[in-house]
């Protein structure tokens, strides 16, 4: 169907990719503009450190998915990012045999921005100020991860011990079994909308 779609030009945005874009404007977080990946790119360094995607790659995963990179802005100024991969069910399978590369993703592991995706691949969230870290860690784990996308599975690799922290501790995910890398997993939440609503 996804081949189809393309062939007809269709561009229109999934449900789901609408509904992040709802989600994350209600926490006054909007869609990275193509001239803002560097910038995004060096903020998440700056705070994360370590092997992070390149802005090339943010633009295009970005561009693909209609949903991948968003900012938070204090008085103009960036203090705070999600950004996450919208997979297909390729890229879950990928995640689950632990072969799914971040930093270069295989295209065929990335859903387009039509297709509802199958799963999500959390790169990271960070914020420079305790208001904006406040803000992106109850948009991306509060209201994403429990409620808009409480129906697919998530993967991530925390970075930092705060990350650790924040998603084994706080969010509960779990070391996927057969990972040598760190990836860690929460299958679909879809039991937990009810404690959330």
């Amino acid at each position: 169907m996804q081949g189809r779609q393309a062939a007809r030009g269709v561009s229109s945005q999934s449900a789901v990719v609408s509904a992040i874009h709802a989600t994350l404007a209600t926490f006054d977080m909007w869609p990275a503009a193509p001239d803002q990946m560097v910038e995004a790119r060096d903020f998440a360094a700056g705070l994360i450190g370590g092997d992070i995607v390149t802005p090339q790659t943010l633009a295009w995963v970005h561009e693909r998915t209609g949903g991948a990179l968003f900012l938070a802005r204090e008085e103009g100024r960036l203090t705070g990012v999600w950004a996450g991969v919208l997979l297909t069910e390729a890229g879950v399978r990928a995640c689950h045999a632990d072969t799914f590369n971040a930093l270069d993703p295989d295209p065929d592991h990335v859903a387009e921005k039509w297709e509802d995706p199958a799963g999500v691949y959390a790169w990271g969230i960070a914020g420079s100020t305790r208001e904006s870290a406040k803000r992106v860690v109850e948009a991306a784990g509060g209201a994403l991860f429990r409620v808009t996308l409480a129906h697919l599975p998530y993967f991530t690799r925390p970075a930092t011990p705060a990350g650790v922290r924040l998603v084994i501790e706080r969010f509960n995910f779990m070391a996927v079994p057969s990972s040598t890398s760190g990836l860690c997993w929460m299958g679909p939440r879809a039991d937990r909308l009810s404690a959330v609503a």
